[in-house]
Formats: structure tokens, C-alpha cells, sequence
């Protein structure tokens, strides 16, 4: 295992999501600024205030010889600027300032956006794994099937109402009280196949993330496999009960889902195209579709005292 090393901060570019209340006030871009002087470096601020164009930003700042790249924003946002960092050698820096924040809080990243920036002058560069499908990168999940409507459903919701954990939960109900459209799906996984009929096939690379919800398959992503979870094909009212077993950590495998682990997995779900999610981001993709991790491949700068409250 190679030994951590510090990061080069001398020509940092920082991808912020300008959407993020947190990034409204300049407060983010003050600290950055400082945090990176203080270092001996220089700061080139890319703010995406519309939206579907961090990954560009990312790509930008990697082409003009960026030392780091700082991702402010949700999770989505970190994997759009991890998809264009992943193999570049460039480290990636993480200010976490979404909802949930999955891959921050596995990693010990302080949730407040100063003690975040804080830390990254003392913090140390790791290599970090990365799931990818089709090739195209994720850090905490990607799926196929009913998420992508709770997902839509969470976007009006949100708009309505504000962003709050409360209200994301409340569009997994409303969303699976509208939408239903089970999949029969040939899945290989390892060399081995089986078939099965689902509405959604969800594949976890965060360890974090299974824990946070009480899921089984926390232990094959530590030792470097995926893990595929597969919804019972139980019906619009079947969903919801599963739903609020999920959000109450109640959720068995065997009962309320089917679980299978690999490092390899081949999902074709007949229809040649569907929409993919990837870290809460949806987008159309053709299939079939193929899910494996990539080690090492992403170079994070993780604090010297991971912030143990984040995790």
C-alpha cells in the first residue's frame, strides 16, 4: 500500500455547486481562498449556478495542470467532478454540503463546510476506489428502476417545500404510490446468472451507506465487491411497507429483499435503454449494463483525524 502523501495546493481549482444554500453567501469561495493562500497556492473558483455542468468544470480544471480539485456540493456533485478526476493522478478535495453527504462522512470529512476546508491543508492524499457503469463513474451507488422516479418525485418536492431529509423521505411514499413498472432482468454476477423480476436493481459501493440503513452487504464493499439489492416484485403497497422498514432500519434480506455480491455484475433489463442513477443523478443510458469497481483509481485528500461525528 503506498504511504500518504501531502497535497499540492499551489494551483488549486474549486468546483462549487452555486445551488447549494450553503454556497449562497461567498462564504465557501472566502474560506477556500484563504485556506489555499495560507498554503502558498493559488485559487480558481468554477461555480455551476445552473446546474449538469460540474463535470465540464472538472474537465477544465484537470486540462489547465490543476494540482487539486475542491468539490463544494452534495454527492452528486462530487461524482460528477470524481467522474473526470478518476485515473487523472489530480487529488480531489471534499467540502460536503448536500443532504445526506455519504462519501464525506465514510471518509471522516468534518460536515461543516469551514471545518472541512480546514482540514484539507492538513489532510493527507489516499487512493480511493470507485464504482463505474458502462464506464461511467459512481462513488456510493447507481440503480436502475422505481429510484429514479422517487428521485423526480424528490426534485418537486423540494422545490415545494425546502430540502430536508423529511422531505426526501416523504417522496419515496409518494413516489412509489404512483409509479410501478417491474423488470425481468438477466443478471450475471461473477460468471453467474439468474433471473429475476424486480422494479429496482440498486448496487452499493459505500459501506457507509448500507450501515447508515441498516442493509446486509457492508462487509463484501470492504473487501472490494459490489453490492446488488434486489426489491421483491410485492406491488404499489408492498413497496411503501418495504419503504417504512427502510427508513426505520427494519429491512431483512431474505423478507424484504434478495442480496447478492460481486466484483463483476451484468444487469440487462431487456429494454435497450432506461434511466441510470448514479449518486442521486439521473440520466438516460443504454444497456446492457455493466457495474464493476475500479481500485485506486480516485486520489482523495482525507483529514490526518478523521471527524469521528461524521461518521
Amino acid at each position: 500500500m503506498l504511504k500518504p502523501t501531502k497535497p499540492d495546493l499551489s494551483n488549486v481549482h474549486a468546483v462549487i455547486n452555486a445551488r447549494s444554500g450553503k454556497a449562497g453567501d461567498g462564504s465557501i469561495v472566502d474560506g477556500l481562498r484563504q485556506a489555499v493562500f495560507d498554503a502558498g497556492g493559488s485559487l480558481t473558483v468554477h461555480l455551476d449556478d445552473k446546474g449538469g455542468k460540474v463535470d465540464k468544470m472538472a474537465r477544465r480544471a484537470v486540462d489547465d495542470g490543476a494540482t487539486a480539485v475542491i468539490a463544494a456540493g452534495g454527492d452528486g456533485t462530487l461524482s460528477g467532478v470524481a467522474g473526470e478526476m478518476a485515473g487523472s493522478g489530480v487529488a480531489l478535495g471534499v467540502v460536503p454540503m448536500g443532504t445526506f453527504n455519504y462519501f464525506a462522512r465514510a471518509l471522516g470529512i468534518p460536515q461543516d463546510a469551514d471545518a472541512a476546508i480546514r482540514a484539507l491543508a492538513q489532510g493527507r492524499v489516499t487512493p480511493a476506489a470507485v464504482g463505474r457503469v458502462n464506464d461511467k463513474v459512481f462513488l456510493n451507488n447507481t440503480s436502475i428502476g422505481v429510484y429514479s422516479a422517487i428521485l423526480q418525485e424528490r426534485e418537486d418536492t423540494y422545490k415545494r417545500w425546502g430540502r430536508s431529509r423529511l422531505a426526501a423521505y416523504w417522496s419515496v411514499i409518494r413516489a412509489l404510490t404512483r409509479f410501478y413498472d417491474p423488470m425481468t432482468m438477466a443478471i450475471t454476477v461473477d460468471g453467474e446468472r439468474i433471473s429475476v423480476k424486480s422494479p429496482l436493481a440498486f448496487v452499493g459501493a459505500s459501506a457507509f451507506q448500507l450501515e447508515g440503513f441498516q442493509l446486509d452487504g457492508a462487509e463484501a464493499v470492504r473487501d472490494g465487491q459490489l453490492a446488488l439489492l434486489l426489491a421483491d416484485d410485492v406491488g404499489r403497497a408492498g413497496l411503501v411497507k418495504h419503504a417504512a422498514r427502510l427508513a426505520a432500519r427494519r429491512m431483512e434480506v431474505g423478507r424484504d429483499f434478495h442480496l447478492v455480491t460481486g466484483r463483476d455484475i451484468l444487469i440487462d433489463p431487456g429494454r435497450r435503454k432506461r434511466l441510470v442513477v448514479r449518486d442521486g443523478e439521473k440520466a438516460p443510458m443504454r444497456g446492457p449494463f455493466h457495474v464493476r469497481i475500479d481500485p485506486g483509481a480516485l486520489d482523495v485528500i482525507c483529514p490526518d483525524n478523521p471527524d469521528t461525528d461524521a461518521q
